[in-house]
């Protein structure tokens, strides 16, 4: 056993080097879906007054348990669809009461922490935060007694590779989401570390890729792109590749390029949560016409 001492001065860099590279390998999880720092609330729409919300507590096998908030209509007829919030790296989902403002009177909206986020407990993965997804979803289906066909997923950033997984399960399983909001979507995690000056080496040992491109060739809905007019985390190629994917598959995909806003601010901002609830109310004409 080498005591420190007989260690050339030369190989403590190497040493030192190897130590992180293991400990972001094993951390890779901690890593990519982030930590919560603070909650940044938004305006709450036209209907924030119209809107109750609840915190609620889901829990997964291990003795996880993850935290989180639905929020629904009041004072009107119950709700009629679900609208699933699938958060980005170090979002605190505590603000999506504010994006239930925006929606029509019609739909539930309901978000999680991911696995270590908030007070959520646990290690995040991808295989463990799909399957916490689909939890999530079932049990807000069935707290407001509502049938598969009733469910919309939205994602932002990290948030759309969650989405595609989840919307590519449900489909190969005959359930399909009724419809599928990506916000600055990425083709897969993969594609955009190599991009990382700082995290590009961990792309061949990434257990964790969210390959949206794959999932995408099992989806045949509605599907809206969100993109921020500036956008240095996700390109837009990236996201006009995994809008051309979903196309090629059968899906009717539109985008929408919006002023003014960039990665961090565009979920946030009235225009886009404007949009995403117009979205949504005409999805429901379309299916009564």
């Amino acid at each position: 056993m080498l005591l420190p001492a007989s260690v050339p001065a030369w190989a403590w860099p190497l040493l030192a080097t190897g130590v992180l590279a293991v400990a972001a390998v094993v951390l890779q999880g901690r890593l990519l879906f982030g930590r919560t720092w603070r909650i940044r609330r938004t305006d709450p729409g036209p209907a924030g007054a119209r809107r109750h919300s609840h915190a609620q507590w889901l829990q997964r096998p291990g003795g996880v348990r993850l935290q989180g908030w639905l929020t629904v209509p009041v004072g009107g007829a119950a709700p009629r669809r679900l609208l699933l919030w699938l958060g980005g790296r170090n979002e605190h989902v505590a603000w999506t009461p504010d994006l239930a403002g925006w929606l029509p009177d019609d739909c539930a909206l309901l978000a999680f922490n991911y696995r270590g986020l908030g007070r959520s407990t646990g290690w995040p993965s991808e295989a463990a935060c799909v399957a916490d997804a689909e939890a999530c979803a079932a049990w807000g289906l069935a707290q407001l007694g509502l049938p598969p066909t009733a469910l919309h997923l939205a994602g932002r950033s990290l948030g759309t590779g969650v989405a595609m997984q989840l919307a590519a399960r449900l489909a190969t399983a005959g359930r399909p989401a009724a419809g599928l909001v990506l916000i600055t979507p990425l083709k897969s995690l993969r594609a955009v570390l190599r991009r990382h000056p700082v995290f590009a080496w961990l792309t061949p040992w990434l257990r964790s890729p969210l390959d949206s491109m794959a999932a995408a060739r099992a989806l045949r809905g509605e599907v809206l792109v969100l993109l921020a007019e500036h956008d240095r985390q996700v390109p837009h190629a990236h996201s006009l590749a995994l809008a051309d994917a979903l196309r090629r598959a059968g899906a009717r995909v539109t985008v929408h390029r919006l002023p003014g806003t960039n990665h961090r601010s565009l979920a946030r901002t009235p225009t886009a949560m404007a949009c995403l609830g117009g979205w949504l109310a005409a999805r429901a004409l379309a299916s009564r016409a």
